[in-house]
C-alpha cells in the first residue's frame, strides 16, 4: 500500500507539475483549492509513521537479541525474528518495545526480556510467573480456556494499564485464534505479584503461581508496565509443536504446508492436573468437603521449615499473605507429627507446638472497585489438646482428628484434596 501511495505521489506530482495559477477571492489573496498532492503526502507521511509500518532491519534485531541477552536461546531468537518479519508483512501494528517470555525455562530463572527495537538494546530482564495448571517448576501445559488456569502460548499486542486488585496491570490482547485470543475473557493480564520477587523464588525454590497471568516482581511492575503498554508486541514462547506448525506469527509463507500437518495433530491444548495433597479444615457443616466458611488449619512457612526440616510445599501454601507472611495448610500426617513432637526442634515445647496452629478464611474485600480475596485469622481460643481416632490398626494415618480448647469447647477436623481457590502456589 505505500509503495502504491509513493508512485501515485510521483505520478500526480508529473501531472500536476504545469498547473494553473491558482484563482484569487474578492478581497484579493488567493483562494486555497483542494490539492491532491497535500492529501498523498499527508497520507505517506502518516503511514511512514505508523508503528505497524516501522521498518527494522532484522538481521541488526537478530545482532542485538544476541548480544544483549546472551541467555536468550537461539531457537527463541529465530521465533522472534520470524514473528517480527510475519507481523510486518501483514501488516500488524507495534510499537518499539517487544517482550519476550521463554516458558521452556524453568521458573527459578529469569526468563522474561523487554528490548527496544528503537534504540536496540535490553531494558528488562526478570522472572516471571505462568498458570496454576502449566506446571510446578517447570511449565508443560498449556490452554485457551476459560477457568483453565494455565498459561496460554503465542503472540500478543499490550493493550491499556488500569489499577485492578493486584494494582497496576496491563490488559494483553491474544492475537492467534485457538491458543491466546481467549485472553481478554480470561481476564489474563501482566501484574504484580509478591511471590515472584527473588527473595521468595531463592527461599522456597521456585517462583508461585498465577492463574494464567504473566506476573512479574512487585517491585517492577510499575516501571516494566510503562514501558510495555500501549501496542507493543509481546511473545509467549514454548517449543509446543502445535503453536510452531499453527502460529500465523511463525508460518506467514506456509500458511498451507502448517494446516495440513496441523490436520494430524490434537487440535486442543492440554490442562495439567496436579494431585491435590489432603489439608485439614474445621469441619463445621459435617461435611466431607470444604465449605468456604469453614477455616483451614495452617502454619507459617518459616515454622513449616524449621519443624519439618524441609522446604516448604507451595502447592499448599496460601495465595494470599498474612501480615507479610506466608503460610502452608497442614495435611493429616503432619498435623500428628507435630503435636507428638515426632519433629525437630526438640526444643520446641508441646504447647509451643500448639500455639504455631492457626486456622484462616478468605474474606472478599473490594479493592480498587474490583473484588479482591484476602486472608483472615480466626480466633477460635487457646489450643489445649488435639486427639484423634488411629482407626483401624495398622493405619498409618488417623481417621479424625478433634481439637481441644482451653475454653472447654471442641471442634472435630475434616480432610479434603479438593481445589480450593486461594490455596496453592
Amino acid at each position: 500500500m505505500k509503495k502504491k501511495l509513493l508512485l501515485l505521489l510521483a505520478v500526480a506530482s508529473t501531472c500536476f507539475a504545469m498547473s494553473s495559477p491558482a484563482p484569487l477571492k474578492e478581497d484579493g489573496t488567493v483562494y486555497k483549492t483542494p490539492n491532491i498532492l497535500d492529501d498523498i503526502r499527508a497520507i505517506a507521511l502518516q503511514m511512514n509513521d505508523s508503528p505497524g509500518l516501522k521498518t527494522y532491519s532484522l538481521t541488526e534485531i537478530k545482532e542485538m537479541l544476541i548480544k544483549e541477552a546472551p541467555s536468550l536461546s537461539a531457537s527463541v531468537i529465530n521465533k522472534v525474528i520470524t514473528t517480527l518479519k510475519c507481523a510486518n508483512e501483514n501488516n500488524v501494528e507495534y510499537n518499539d518495545i517487544l517482550t519476550v517470555i521463554d516458558y521452556s525455562l524453568p521458573s527459578n530463572q529469569k526468563r522474561l526480556w523487554v528490548f527496544s527495537l528503537k534504540e536496540k538494546k535490553l531494558l528488562f530482564y526478570t522472572y516471571v510467573s505462568h498458570g496454576l495448571k502449566s506446571g510446578a517448576l517447570l511449565s508443560q501445559n498449556f490452554s485457551n480456556k476459560f477457568n483453565s488456569k494455565a498459561s496460554s502460548l503465542g503472540v500478543y499486542r499490550t493493550d491499556k494499564m488500569y489499577n485492578g486488585r493486584h494494582g497496576l496491570s496491563l490488559r494483553l490482547d491474544g492475537l492467534e485464534m485457538g491458543f491466546n485470543d481467549n485472553a481478554t475473557n480470561r481476564s489474563v493480564v501482566m501484574h504484580g505479584g509478591w511471590y515472584v520477587e527473588e527473595r521468595f523464588i531463592k527461599k522456597y525454590g521456585r517462583a508461585g503461581r498465577s492463574w494464567g497471568c504473566p506476573a512479574v516482581p512487585d517491585n517492577l511492575t510499575n516501571s516494566i508496565i510503562n514501558t510495555i503498554k500501549d501496542n507493543s508486541l509481546f511473545v509467549v514462547y514454548y517449543p509446543d509443536e502445535k503453536w510452531i506448525v499453527k502460529s500465523r506469527f511463525l508460518n506467514c509463507q506456509a500458511i498451507g504446508h502448517a494446516q495440513n500437518i496441523l490436520d494430524v495433530l490434537n487440535p486442543s491444548l492440554t490442562d495439567a492436573i496436579e494431585p491435590q495433597d489432603n489439608i485439614l479444615f474445621v469441619s463445621i457443616n459435617g461435611h466431607k468437603n470444604h465449605q468456604e466458611n469453614e477455616p483451614v488449619v495452617v502454619i507459617s512457612a518459616d515454622d513449616y521449615t524449621e519443624i519439618f526440616a524441609v522446604k516448604p510445599p507451595l502447592n499448599r501454601m496460601l495465595r494470599r499473605q498474612i501480615n507479610e507472611k506466608e503460610y502452608i495448610a497442614l495435611s493429616d500426617v503432619e498435623l500428628k507429627r507435630l503435636v507428638t513432637s515426632q519433629s525437630s526442634p526438640p526444643s520446641l515445647t508441646p504447647q509451643k507446638r500448639l500455639d504455631i496452629i492457626y486456622f484462616v478464611i478468605p474474606e472478599v474485600k473490594m479493592v480498587r472497585g474490583y473484588y479482591a480475596t484476602e486472608m483472615k485469622m480466626v480466633n477460635l481460643g487457646k489450643i489445649k489438646e488435639v486427639k484423634w481416632d488411629e482407626g483401624p490398626v495398622g493405619q498409618a494415618v488417623p481417621k479424625d482428628y478433634t481439637i481441644y480448647f482451653e475454653s472447654n469447647h471442641h471442634i472435630r477436623l475434616g480432610k479434603t484434596n479438593q481445589f480450593i481457590r486461594w490455596l496453592g502456589l
